[in-house]
């Protein structure tokens, strides 16, 4: 479970709220992470939505472990050319 000051920690490191993720510089796994907290998803939530198991999932945002290749284009997706509001899917960014 994320903290709140973990929270707000990962929501400063996005200066910009209209940007899918602005990660340069920052590792996947990371990446990842800052995502998933601005898009508010659990991780739970957004396990089922990639299709990977939470514990999976955890350890990927932790660093333990690399994304799994099977899983790896849609991670990419999901961070790179997903948009989501109020947890709902609302369109692809096209780059």
């Amino acid at each position: 479970m994320i903290t709140p000051e973990e929270r707000e920690s990962l929501m400063r490191a996005m200066e910009i709220k209209h940007v899918l993720v602005e990660c340069d510089g920052l590792p996947l796994h990371r990446c990842l992470k800052i995502k998933r907290v601005h898009d508010n998803f659990t991780q739970i939530e957004l396990a089922a939505i990639l299709g990977m198991g939470a514990s999976t999932l955890s350890e990927v945002e932790k660093g333990k472990r690399r994304v799994p290749y099977k899983y790896r284009q849609r991670v990419e997706n999901y961070l790179y050319h997903e948009m989501y509001h109020d947890k709902q899917f609302v369109g692809e960014i096209e780059q």
